[in-house]
């Protein structure tokens, strides 16, 4: 397998204890999940797209489990 090379030093831009989320100079952003260490790689217009996906189903576990409360 190849190996492929570094494009340089990343910048932390968030992390918890579930994912960390670096930027490498080339433009590139690294998500990598801390329970089994995945790291997707995406452009920044991707991000955009997969951030917004999750904030709504986020939404909707939130709204389902506020109304299995109710």
């Amino acid at each position: 397998m190849a190996q492929q090379k570094s494009c340089g030093k990343h910048t932390e831009l968030a992390s918890n204890e579930s994912v960390r989320v670096t930027q490498c100079p080339c433009g590139t952003v690294h998500l990598t999940f801390a329970a089994n260490g995945v790291t997707l790689r995406l452009p920044e217009t991707a991000l955009k797209n997969v951030t917004r996906a999750v904030m709504t189903a986020l939404d909707k576990v939130e709204e389902r489990q506020q109304a299995a409360i109710n």
